[in-house]
């Protein structure tokens, strides 16, 4: 049946169909009251049942085809003799040709109006054929009849479906631009999306009409963005799947600058300690040289106060020696139990100061290897000491180079956190970036290109 929101030109047909329908059904109605009012309601039932119904039943079966305009048109021409001839051929009932006559302007077509003049025409020729013959058919009533008549109001349908045709060529051509918007709509709004793969065609004139030149490069421009769309998502999801490895890397790279810099922190803090403990030995080796140093010294005065003993006690000897062999007993002395005596002691004496002379040669001895000992001892703690030394300030060295790394690598950490918290943004952006061609990819999926 009806569609008001009809567009195409099928579509338009099938409704202009029903209304040619309806208004026989309408025409029908009125031919019954006016057969009540001349009394042949027998006339108008007989004729308008048959013509309403051949509408209808092309109107059923065979709508929006060709055909069915011409036949409603016949019908249509029908029920306006029918009014006519009911009322005698009165000439007010003429009316109803014109106003039928541009019911057929639903069909947005030149076609059923030529028709329906034609029919006219050619029905008022053959009932006045019929009327001036004698039977009992009307098309005129009065004096002015026959061919001035006919002449007449063929001029004024010749003129009317002239009009009436200029009409149905604009309206045909505001219906096939209703048309071609109704269709580019329909590929803006599908159920499958947006179809950008249309194009509007040219025109009978071969110029494109503003809509669908509006349309074509709407799908053009469209076009042109999905594709570089694709492009930059193609680019951006690559850029995002950089971004996680280098997120995922970011935080690594910032732990580790961390811990190589808590680990030369640590380092540092364990050569302090060593350097300290390096002080503290260089501090002890130093005071075991002056310890030895004062010993060697000591040892020196006592084996130079040993030597002055055993000068003294080899003088003693010799002395002691002298005195013995001047000493010894003579035969012919008389006093020589005390000579003897003496000459006991003196040996005993002399004996005991060879036995200590022995001894402090052997002490001596002792005395020089201890001293080569502690000579030896000497050099090396001055060895040690020297070696000490140096590993502390090598140490004190090491430190300060060490605290100056630290700190070019605390300067350097702090400028790749902030490098780091730069790409992190950056990260994040091409992360958003990507959620938002997430969903502009979903919004343009609609597009069919």
């Amino acid at each position: 049946m009806f569609r008001f929101s009809a567009t195409s030109l099928a579509d338009i047909r099938r409704n202009a169909d029903w209304m040619c329908t309806l208004v026989n059904l309408a025409c029908l109605v009125f031919a019954v009251v006016e057969g009540l009012f001349y009394n042949n309601v027998n006339q108008a039932l007989l004729w308008g049942i048959p013509l309403f119904l051949l509408s209808l039943t092309v109107s059923r079966y065979h709508t929006g085809q060709a055909l069915t305009m011409y036949i409603n048109a016949l019908t249509l021409t029908g029920m306006g003799a029918l009014h006519v001839h009911l009322a005698y051929g009165l000439t007010e009932f003429h009316f109803s040709y014109f106003m039928l006559l541009p019911v057929l302007l639903a069909y947005r077509d030149v076609r059923p109006l030529v028709a329906m003049g034609g029919f006219i025409i050619a029905q008022h020729i053959a009932f006045n054929a019929l009327q001036q013959s004698g039977f009992d058919y009307y098309v005129f009533r009065g004096p002015f009849s026959g061919l001035s008549a006919l002449t007449l109001h063929g001029f004024y349908v010749v003129i009317e479906v002239l009009v009436l045709s200029g009409i149905a060529l604009s309206l045909k051509q505001h219906a096939m631009v209703a048309e071609e918007s109704a269709w580019l709509l329909g590929n803006l709004n599908g159920k499958d999306g947006v179809n950008l793969r249309a194009r509007a065609k040219p025109g009978m004139d071969g110029e494109l009409s503003p809509a669908g030149q509006v349309f074509n490069d709407y799908a053009n421009n469209m076009t042109f963005i999905v594709a570089a769309f694709k492009m930059l998502r193609s680019d951006i999801r690559e850029l995002s799947d950089i971004a996680r490895d280098l997120g995922a890397g970011n935080q690594l790279q910032i732990d580790d600058s961390v811990q190589a810099s808590k680990s030369l922190g640590e380092f540092l803090q364990n050569l302090g300690q060593q350097t300290r403990m390096g002080q503290s030995t260089a501090d002890l080796a130093k005071k075991i040289t002056d310890d030895c140093f004062d010993l060697i010294n000591g040892l020196n005065q006592s084996l130079e106060q040993l030597q002055k003993i055993s000068k003294q006690s080899y003088d003693s000897r010799q002395a002691l020696v002298q005195l013995h062999r001047q000493c010894e007993p003579d035969a012919n002395l008389s006093p020589i139990e005390q000579l003897k005596k003496a000459h006991l002691a003196l040996s005993n004496i002399l004996s005991g100061l060879e036995n200590m002379n022995e001894r402090t040669q052997g002490f001596m001895v002792n005395m020089d290897l201890l001293k080569s000992g502690l000579s030896a001892i000497e050099n090396q703690v001055v060895a040690v000491d020297r070696a000490t030394h140096e590993w502390v300030e090598n140490g004190h060295h090491n430190q300060r180079q060490g605290w100056e790394v630290l700190g070019a690598m605390e300067s350097m950490q702090a400028r790749a956190e902030k490098a780091f918290r730069r790409l992190n943004d950056t990260i994040e952006t091409i992360l958003r970036t990507d959620e938002l061609m997430r969903e502009m990819e979903q919004c343009l999926s609609r597009f069919e290109v």
